[in-house]
């Protein structure tokens, strides 16, 4: 796995690249919880090229928003794998935040 981000103006954009699993789950903890620390107002997240996705890492992303809409902060998906799209939605999870293909 592989994760990227760019801040622009108020909006940080993070990019994750390959599988979440319980293998890189701190990873990701780690790194989101380093781009929460400043409060930013606005996250753009990434998930075109997740192919995959387990329930640690479902429950490290819901932490996160949920860290962000604490800060009153604008949370969103844009991009997501074909193969997780009907997951977030059967989940209703696309009716927690926006959630862009």
């Amino acid at each position: 796995m592989f994760i990227t981000s760019e801040k622009k103006g108020d909006t940080v954009f993070i990019r994750i690249i390959g599988a979440l699993d319980t293998s890189t789950a701190e990873i990701l903890r780690s790194k989101l919880d380093e781009i929460a620390a400043p409060k930013p107002s606005h996250v753009v997240l990434d998930l075109s090229h997740v192919p995959t996705i387990g329930s640690v890492g479902i429950g490290i992303i819901l932490m996160f928003f949920k860290t962000i809409q604490g800060y009153n902060s604008l949370f969103e998906i844009k991009g997501i794998h074909e193969n997780l799209y009907p997951f977030f939605k059967a989940t209703k999870l696309d009716k927690l935040f926006s959630i862009a293909q």
